[in-house]
């Protein structure tokens, strides 16, 4: 009868952690995305949130094609990431990429969005930066209340290096597009030895129309 008497304990006292853990998330203080000005922004017990699903229209496969030059973006939204080095959640857009000449993939990571990473910066495309117009590179002709969204992005065989992709999107005559800028945004320190200090996709501005 003790036995029996200690499991169904057991019972009300594993219910009883996982209700409080429950509270626990939902006591999060939400903080929006798109104020990065907030004194509370990446702050511990908080919720870094895309409250307006700015990162929405951005999922899915987008495709861009000159010629036989071919770059593919798939992004997908994770909500609610966990980072624990500072005990904060945040929601994030991740993604891959693969960029085709001529027939031949220099590059192609598409394959580990179906298999989960380790952790968000394991991904070739990450992070979750909200911007207004004024914010470089600018976009002069955005409309003033237009958001971009600035993520990292890697090239797997040149770590060592420091960039970023600007996202903005738009609609042209029904079909759905993202104006890519991809660009160096800090100064490679650890370059190896006679190493290019170049992205295997070239810097510039793509524009990628959404993929069935």
């Amino acid at each position: 009868m003790k036995l029996t008497v200690i499991n169904v304990d057991m019972k009300y006292i594993l219910i009883f952690f996982l209700l409080a853990s429950c509270l626990s998330c939902k006591a999060q203080t939400i903080v929006p995305l798109a104020n990065n000005h907030s004194d509370l922004y990446h702050k511990p017990n908080t919720y870094t949130k895309d409250v307006d699903n700015e990162f929405g229209k951005y999922e899915g496969t987008w495709k861009y094609q000159n010629g036989t030059t071919i770059l593919i973006i798939k992004l997908q939204k994770k909500v609610f990431d966990f980072f624990a080095e500072k005990n904060y959640y945040e929601d994030l857009l991740i993604g891959e990429y693969a960029y085709i000449v001529n027939g031949t993939e220099l590059i192609n990571t598409l394959d580990k969005l179906n298999t989960p990473q380790p952790s968000t910066g394991a991904y070739d495309i990450y992070g979750n930066r909200i911007v207004h117009r004024g914010i470089p590179p600018i976009c002069a002709d955005c409309l003033l209340d237009e958001k971009r969204v600035i993520l990292f992005i890697d090239d797997p065989e040149r770590d060592y290096l420091d960039n970023s992709i600007i996202l903005r999107y738009k609609i042209e005559n029904g079909t759905q597009k993202i104006v890519a800028k991809i660009y160096k945004s800090g100064t490679s320190i650890f370059i190896p030895a006679g190493a290019t200090d170049e992205m295997r996709v070239p810097y510039g501005e793509y524009i990628l129309t959404k993929q069935p």
